[in-house]
């Protein structure tokens, strides 16, 4: 049986004055849906910790408001298409995802290695686009597009907490010291480690990250005129990026590489988007 989530997420005052428990318990049980699975009321209850009864009346609701729908031969729930297409409006009115993807495509392909583009989740760094080498041997990392890797413990989640702006720094810290109090020191010397990197070469490292054995380089993005930040990374077995490697050549590749998309974001026009009151499902 999997281990129940606290009602309150991580990284949260459990009992802030401005802190909402009903929003924060319907957005746990979307949460729950975050792999695509499905769920019944009594996996979401396991899951998320939250009362039978109020499971029951959550899901319900987000039916009649279509972030989820029922499966009609299970009777489970699944993430709904209205959850789903504010996703996509948003990285489409974005941009970034389709003017990176074939430079990233290109450097994987070059390099042999994965190429990620993701942004901060909670405490964590999903990826929004993956490019994995054209390559049977299995040596290329099994991440894509929705996986969440630690912020602290990856070179792409550290890329972002270093760019991240001061206010928004000191709430992923003081989240990931009261998250992790035991792992809290080593964590506190990575994090002083990838800014002295980032200040050295505009780029932050990592070997052996989350516990495998995996190496990563990468450099964060911020798009001024949204104010919305993200990361790139290499991404690949240790043996294939060792860390002189990294820092000779991946490390201003990839600089290169996200200069190029800078670049190409500022010459391509923005969608012309349907605006949303079009019409009202």
């Amino acid at each position: 049986m999997p281990s129940p989530r606290p009602a309150t997420p991580p990284g949260h005052a459990a009992h802030g004055p401005n802190f909402v428990h009903s929003l924060a318990k319907g957005l746990e049980i979307l949460s729950a849906f975050s792999e695509g699975e499905m769920r019944g009321n009594q996996q979401l209850v396991e899951l998320t910790g939250l009362p039978k009864a109020t499971v029951s009346r959550l899901t319900s609701t987000l039916v009649q408001l279509g972030y989820l729908r029922i499966d009609a031969h299970t009777r489970k729930y699944l993430m709904g298409t209205r959850l789903l297409g504010m996703g996509v409006s948003v990285q489409r009115k974005i941009g970034l995802q389709r003017v990176a993807r074939p430079f990233m495509e290109a450097q994987s392909r070059e390099t042999g290695l994965t190429v990620g583009l993701g942004t901060r989740d909670r405490l964590g760094l999903v990826f929004l686009e993956v490019q994995r080498p054209p390559t049977h041997t299995g040596l290329v990392t099994n991440a894509d597009a929705g996986t969440v890797l630690p912020l602290a413990t990856t070179a792409i989640g550290l890329a972002y907490l270093v760019a991240a702006p001061v206010k928004e720094r000191s709430q992923i810290l003081e989240g990931l010291r009261r998250r992790f109090p035991d792992d809290w020191p080593l964590m506190r010397q990575n994090i002083e480690r990838a800014h002295a990197d980032y200040a050295r070469h505009g780029f932050v490292t990592t070997e052996s990250s989350w516990g495998r054995d995996i190496n990563g380089v990468a450099v964060p993005v911020l798009l001024s005129e949204r104010n919305a930040l993200y990361a790139f990374n290499f991404a690949g077995p240790a043996c294939r990026m060792p860390l002189a490697y990294i820092q000779k050549e991946l490390g201003p590749r990839l600089l290169a590489m996200v200069a190029e998309v800078r670049e190409a974001m500022l010459r391509t026009p923005r969608p012309r988007l349907a605006p949303p009151e079009l019409y009202a499902p």
